[in-house]
């Protein structure tokens, strides 16, 4: 990875939220790093998976499939 850094927006679940946070100060590092390590280390995993299966569209239709879901219980809180 590069050292130029570049500034993302998320919006996350008040809870994940809460989990990351506490997660941060128990490893004693800003918030903003647990999340880099973390999507680094998932995005790594994914790119594993992806070399074992050789199938990258599996992984990617869960991802899908969740994001549908939790996209459209929010649509019913509306």
């Amino acid at each position: 990875m590069s050292n130029e850094k570049k500034r993302v927006s998320l919006t996350i679940d008040a809870k994940l939220d809460q989990v990351m946070t506490e997660r941060a100060k128990e490893i004693g590092i800003p918030k903003s790093a647990l999340v880099t390590f973390a999507t680094s280390l998932f995005l790594n995993q994914l790119r594993a998976e992806e070399l074992l299966n050789g199938d990258k569209n599996a992984i990617y239709e869960v991802i899908r499939k969740d994001y549908e879901l939790l996209t459209s219980v929010k649509n019913l809180d509306n």
